[in-house]
């Protein structure tokens, strides 16, 4: 799961946002940091202050925003402060508790 274990930490999700990619509320998310980041990678990030798991895109403009994997949630165009964690490389689901 983990093949660099002093750059990565685990984060517990919450909601629903990354639902079509199999990333549910409970799971865990592996974060590889300082790990370079290109569009397309789910990425943990802080925006406008505020700490989510989104894709991460680039627009027609040049400028990253971050986009949710279920339809009712909107794209995040920071309009402040937008700060990549680290990139997410593996998701754990527990199935009996």
């Amino acid at each position: 799961l983990i093949d660099e274990p002093n750059r990565t930490s685990l984060h517990r999700v919450k909601g629903d946002s990354m639902r079509d990619v199999g990333i549910l509320d409970g799971d865990l998310v592996a974060v590889e940091h300082n790990s370079p980041t290109k569009p397309g990678d789910i990425v943990v990030a802080f925006a406008d202050n505020e700490l989510t798991v989104k894709t991460l895109r680039l627009d027609a403009a040049g400028k990253y925003y971050l986009e949710a994997a279920n339809p009712a949630y909107e794209p995040v165009q920071p309009t402040n402060s937008l700060e990549l964690l680290g990139v997410v490389i593996s998701v754990v689901r527990r199935v009996r508790s």
